[in-house]
């Protein structure tokens, strides 16, 4: 894959793109469904370092299935099933109507959105505040962003085990001002959703390490799990930049086209590690957006200024990225 055939695939993808989100909700969608895109690329970048590992041993038509039959489980997978999923468990609404009304009365999907929106904030927040804690607090952290935070939390983390205690202290905040047993049970299932994905994450790795398998099958199944497993907290902290299901299923999977097809070129031109920080601002913008999640639930913040941070932290991480590594490409 050149680059030239590259930025084709990602300008003809964006165009449709925005003609879709614009013809839904204008400009206002455009501007989400951009940020869930820059979103989903960032925070699954460090996927990519591993994902590049795997493809590096494919053929080149399991490379090309990747893109395409792995496309397809991804998009209507975790990023249009998942957050019909959400809905339906928090609504207390059959996944079928959630769907329908997704598409012919957005109206009263936003209204049963309205009513779990506390369990939605709650349960999101928590799971994509532990995604940041668990980043933050890396005892084997080499690389550092914003350094002095970055630096201390890290040698922080060496002392003993501070992210459980960092995050239940959140919950125990939160649930003491809020008195909602609901709100605190929705918190304690987003920290040990985290846990649990992050024992699968690091199952399938275990297993693929000390497999005697090689075949392209083998592989693309794992990549999917890997994708699956990455992708739950941009489908998760989707929510806190849209509500509209349409454009989170766009923004999210225009993000994982574009970031699968980075990873077949960065394996192909052996640039895949040439933006360092890029994972940095991702995190720093998760934690952002699991603190605003959370704070909603006392006071509310306008969407425009939740895309706006997350925009913030991804942006400055991109450039300063290619300031450290110039002449990209």
């Amino acid at each position: 894959m050149t680059f030239r055939r590259l930025l084709l695939e990602f300008t003809l993808v964006l165009i449709i793109s925005w003609i879709i989100e614009f013809f839904y909700m204008g400009v206002k969608g455009i501007f989400e469904g951009t940020t869930l895109s820059l979103l989903e690329i960032s925070l699954s970048f460090d996927n990519a370092v591993m994902n590049a590992v795997v493809l590096s041993g494919m053929s080149y038509i399991w490379r090309r299935r990747f893109l395409t039959w792995g496309m397809i489980i991804a998009v209507f997978g975790m990023r249009f099933l998942f957050p019909v999923l959400i809905v339906s468990l928090t609504a207390g609404i059959g996944i079928e109507k959630v769907t329908e009304m997704a598409f012919s009365n957005p109206e009263e999907y936003a209204h049963y959105l309205e009513i779990a929106e506390p369990l939605i904030l709650s349960f999101g927040g928590s799971f994509l505040l532990m995604v940041f804690i668990n980043w933050l607090f890396d005892a084997g952290k080499e690389l550092y962003w914003i350094r002095f935070l970055e630096e201390k939390a890290a040698k922080l983390a060496k002392v003993g085990e501070i992210k459980l205690i960092v995050a239940l202290t959140v919950v125990f905040i939160v649930g003491f001002l809020k008195k909602d047993s609901n709100i605190l049970l929705a918190m304690i299932l987003g920290i040990l959703l985290f846990e649990l994905v992050h024992f699968i994450k690091g199952a399938i790795e275990y297993f693929k390490r000390n497999s005697i398998s090689s075949g392209g099958l083998a592989n693309f199944i794992y990549l999917e799990l890997l994708d699956a497993s990455c992708s739950l907290d941009g489908a998760v902290g989707a929510f806190a930049i849209s509500q509209n299901l349409i454009i989170i299923t766009l923004g999210l999977s225009v993000g994982a086209f574009i970031l699968r097809s980075l990873t077949v070129y960065f394996v192909e031109s052996g640039k895949l590690r040439e933006l360092p920080y890029l994972e940095h601002g991702a995190h720093w913008g998760i934690g952002g957006l699991g603190i605003m999640m959370l704070a909603q639930l006392f006071h509310h913040i306008p969407e425009p200024v939740i895309s706006t941070v997350a925009l913030v932290f991804i942006l400055s991480s991109l450039y300063t990225s290619i300031r450290k590594t110039e002449h990209l490409f």
